[in-house]
């Protein structure tokens, strides 16, 4: 359990469950402690109770709320509003990036254009 502690935790809220294995894998090799969350509801909940270091996030997700509510809800709460969060989304458009960046995301990949092992590297350079 003491190993578990002090291993850097990430919290992946991502509904594509192949992608998300993708990143489990990548993150878990670099041993990272992996959380998962399928919806934007899961996300919220894990991010509150278990405090990662830090948070991979899609924007479009099943449920009633969604990655930039997510955002907004970490960024308003006392608990999580200071973990750094990567949004990892197909959303490309100027409008939704802006609105990303302006809610308190720590960087915005397009995952069409983003290789796991960029991203990987990009969270590990963010978190030093």
């Amino acid at each position: 359990m003491l190993e578990e502690r002090n291993r850097t935790k990430i919290l992946i809220v991502e509904d594509d469950q192949f992608l998300s294995n993708i990143y489990v894998t990548i993150f878990a090799k670099e041993n990272f402690q992996v959380l998962t969350a399928g919806t934007g509801e899961e996300g919220w909940i894990l991010a509150e109770k278990e405090s990662p270091d830090i948070v991979l996030l899609d924007i479009l997700l099943p449920g009633s709320i969604n990655g930039l509510e997510v955002l907004k809800k970490m960024r308003e709460n006392e608990i999580t509003m200071n973990i750094p969060v990567i949004i990892l989304s197909n959303c490309d458009d100027d409008g939704t990036i802006s609105e990303g960046l302006k809610l308190g995301a720590n960087g915005y990949f397009i995952k069409t254009q983003a290789n796991p092992d960029d991203v990987l590297r990009n969270v590990k350079t963010f978190l030093r």
